[in-house]
């Protein structure tokens, strides 16, 4: 029977490259490369190490921490309770509608209560179709026999 599959957990891998990039005489440049990563990438990944220790070597979320701009919750409640009392109204009425009913609160943007009114279902995605042209087909015209002869 053959030699098993070396697993390597990400954060291994890193904590092996930051202890190798310890090591006094070896040149960081080439490491990197050896790892398959830039120096930029490398420097970050010691920094971290430095800073936080093995925890530093995990993926950091993305997120935001804050949202300044978020909606309160408050709000949402407020504009799915005047879409439900008119059920065909659009943001743009339940906008003014707002604005009337709160003139002390900061109003949201038309395409942020379309957004909350999709993301809730109360919005119906579909866009109405055109009514076809029913008229009469145009004919192809004769053959010009003269010049703007139509």
């Amino acid at each position: 029977m053959g030699m098993p599959w070396k697993e390597f957990n990400i954060v291994d891998l890193r904590f092996q490259f930051v202890l190798d990039s310890f090591q006094i005489g070896g040149n960081f440049t080439e490491l990197c490369a050896q790892y398959g990563i830039s120096t930029q990438c490398g420097y970050k990944w010691k920094e971290r190490f430095i800073k936080e220790g093995k925890e530093g070597l995990f993926d950091k979320k993305k997120t935001p921490k804050n949202s300044p701009a978020k909606i309160a919750e408050e709000t949402i409640l407020e504009i799915i309770k005047i879409k439900n009392h008119r059920k065909f109204w659009g943001a743009k009425k339940i906008l003014e509608t707002y604005k009337k009913t709160f003139p002390n609160r900061k109003a949201p943007k038309r395409s942020t209560i379309e957004r909350i009114l999709k993301n809730v279902g109360l919005q119906d995605t579909k866009r109405k179709k055109r009514p076809s042209n029913s008229g009469q087909r145009i004919s192809m015209p004769e053959n010009a026999t003269r010049p703007n002869h139509v």
